[in-house]
C-alpha cells in the first residue's frame, strides 16, 4: 500500500509543471471615433464632434405619452453629420438606476468651432 502511495505522489509530482501552465492572451483595445448620436445608456465611449457653425434653434416637439412607468424623455437634439446639422428627434429611455436624472446634451462654443457634449444619466 504504501509503494501505490509513493508511486502516486511520484506522478503527480512530475505532472504537476503541465497542470501548472498557464496562457496568456493579449487583447488589443482600438477606440474609433466617429460622429453619431450619443451611445445608449450606460456607455463609456465618447465622441468629440466639432462644427465651424452654431447649431439652429431646438425644435419643438409633442412629447407622446410615457410607454411604461420607470420611462424617461430624453429631448431632441441637433446632431452634427456629414457636414450639415441633422435634427436627432426626442425619445424615451429607461434610466440606468433608480432616481437617475437625465442631463440634456448641449453645443458649446469653443475656438476652433462648437464641441457637442453628451446628454448623461446623473
Amino acid at each position: 500500500m504504501r509503494g501505490l502511495l509513493v508511486a502516486a505522489g511520484a506522478v503527480l509530482l512530475f505532472t504537476a509543471p503541465a497542470f501548472a501552465q498557464t496562457s496568456t492572451t493579449i487583447i488589443e483595445k482600438k477606440t474609433t471615433t466617429t460622429e453619431m448620436p450619443a451611445p445608449s445608456a450606460g456607455s463609456t465611449v465618447s465622441t468629440t464632434i466639432i462644427a465651424p457653425t452654431p447649431p439652429p434653434a431646438p425644435r419643438v416637439e409633442v412629447q407622446p405619452p410615457p410607454p411604461g412607468p420607470r420611462m424617461v424623455w430624453v429631448p431632441g437634439h441637433w446632431g452634427w453629420e456629414r457636414d450639415q446639422y441633422v435634427w436627432l428627434g426626442g425619445k424615451y429611455m429607461e434610466p440606468p438606476r433608480e432616481h437617475a436624472a437625465w442631463t440634456a446634451g448641449r453645443w458649446m462654443q469653443r475656438p476652433n468651432g462648437w464641441m457637442w457634449e453628451e446628454g448623461r444619466w446623473d
